[in-house]
Formats: structure tokens, C-alpha cells, sequence
């Protein structure tokens, strides 16, 4: 489930409710790179969920969470800096089965080359997820 699009932290957690019968996600991602997210995403797994962080790349600050959050629902808590020729791999074989079930396509921005000043004022600003440059 992709909650995106949701408008506050309470309407996704309404949404993932919702989609669980009230249980929460047996896996949550986060992978904004936002690090209020890291705290947001704690709520949406299912008590005994799995919950991997690998949006965190850069170091942009601290952020506020509730380690009980981890401790009472027993949460498998995973980091993840990068990833090994073995998972690409197995990205790659996944890649028909996950564009089949997800609209990855609008999660790209296209732009030209020559506009790759305003493409990372957008991503750096939010308003942009993933801009991917051309040369014509």
C-alpha cells in the first residue's frame, strides 16, 4: 500500500488501519529521506511487524520518536545503507512484479539536462520524488 499520498500523519495511519483490519502493516518502508517519517512509520506496523529505514542517506537532522513504540509492538527494526550485487539482482527479477502492482511511473520527473538546477530545487523541497535527467 502506498500512502503517499496522504495529507497528515493521522490519515495514513487511518488509511493502513483501515486496509489491515485495524492490525497495521506487517512491513513498513520508509524511504522519504524525511526524518519525521522515521517516527511515523513506527505507528503503521502491526504489533510483531518489520519495519526497514533506508531513506535516511544523508544526515538531515534528528527526530522525535517513542522507543516504547518499538519495544510494545515488537518490532524487527532494520537499517540499511546500501545494497549488494545479490540485490540488485533480485530487485531486477522483482522489477515486472512490482510495476505490475504499483504505478512506479509516478514517482519520475523527467527533465532535461539543462534544467537540473530547478530539478533539485524540487527534490529538494519535496515537491519532486525521483527527477530523472535527459540529454534532449
Amino acid at each position: 500500500m502506498d500512502i503517499a499520498g496522504a495529507a497528515a500523519p493521522q490519515e495514513a495511519l487511518t488509511e493502513v488501519l483501515e486496509a489491515t483490519g485495524g492490525q497495521g502493516a506487517d512491513l513498513v518502508i520508509e524511504c522519504a529521506g524525511v526524518p519525521a517519517a522515521v517516527a511515523q512509520g513506527l505507528s503503521l506496523a502491526r504489533r510483531g511487524g518489520s519495519y526497514l529505514v533506508i531513506g535516511q542517506y544523508t544526515d538531515a537532522g534528528d527526530t522525535v520518536l517513542n522507543p516504547h513504540q518499538i519495544v510494545f509492538r515488537q518490532l524487527d527494526v532494520i537499517g540499511s545503507w546500501a545494497f549488494s550485487g545479490a540485490h540488485l539482482v533480485e530487485y531486477v527479477r522483482l522489477l515486472p512484479a512490482l510495476t505490475a502492482r504499483f504505478e512506479l511511473t509516478r514517482l519520475v520527473t523527467v527533465f532535461p539536462l539543462s534544467d537540473h538546477a530547478e530539478a533539485l530545487t524540487r527534490v529538494s523541497d519535496g515537491s519532486v520524488m525521483k527527477a530523472v535527467f535527459t540529454s534532449g
